[in-house]
């Protein structure tokens, strides 16, 4: 007899960011602009703030935590995305977006890691002036057309998409799809590692690093 795996469904924790797991550093004042921190299925609010050393010490980098649980970890929508099914990334970046209303300071940009990737282009794809840029790490733009994609196209921010050219969940007709999207609805810098899978490596945090420190000198 043979089964075959299924993902296991997330769960809806809060439909709010968690306050109480909100992770800063960076700059530590008050008027530091900030960039949010959204990590991948399965992961944490700790996940990617071992990239703040070696960004500008200019903004202040918040992490936040998915508002749905996944296994062990956490999550902005579901593992298996279905494009029928909106529901999920919605109510996250509904979620984000109240957070980033209640702030006293700008929130300029987001560096998102796979699902952080997908709620980072939704919460532009949302309002395309929501953020000033984005960095977008082996993620995808969430597989259905949305009202503001139009709008996006015009305003089109910058944006820099890292990815692995081994990463096992892009194939080479989604990798081509992703940058047809990227492409069309913002100003892209592209950083292709061809013998990399899911994953960040120095090559791709010196591009990350390269292009967040220009998006500091800009506003400066």
């Amino acid at each position: 007899m043979t089964s075959a795996f299924v993902n296991p469904p997330v769960e809806l924790i809060a439909e709010s960011i968690d306050e109480t797991a909100v992770v800063r550093m960076g700059s530590t004042a008050p008027d530091a602009p900030i960039v949010l921190l959204l990590h991948g299925l399965g992961s944490h609010e700790r996940d990617l703030t071992g990239l703040v050393p070696y960004l500008p010490p200019t903004f202040a980098y918040v992490s936040l935590r998915g508002i749905y649980r996944y296994v062990q970890g956490y999550a902005w929508l579901e593992s298996d995305i279905d494009p029928a099914a909106t529901e999920k990334i919605q109510a996250s970046a509904a979620a984000v977006e109240a957070w980033i209303a209640a702030q006293q300071v700008p929130v300029v940009g987001v560096i998102g890691f796979s699902q952080g990737g997908i709620l980072g282009l939704q919460l532009l794809r949302r309002d395309p002036r929501a953020l000033e840029w984005i960095v977008q790490l082996s993620g995808a733009p969430f597989p259905a057309p949305m009202p503001g994609d139009q709008a996006l196209a015009q305003v089109k921010p910058p944006a820099l998409w890292g990815h692995g050219g081994m990463d096992p969940l892009f194939d080479e007709d989604r990798e081509r799809q992703v940058r047809d999207f990227m492409t069309a609805h913002t100003t892209l810098e592209e950083e292709r590692r061809p013998h990399l899978g899911h994953a960040v490596d120095e090559v791709e945090l010196r591009a990350i690093a390269s292009f967040v420190q220009r998006r500091a000198d800009e506003r400066a």
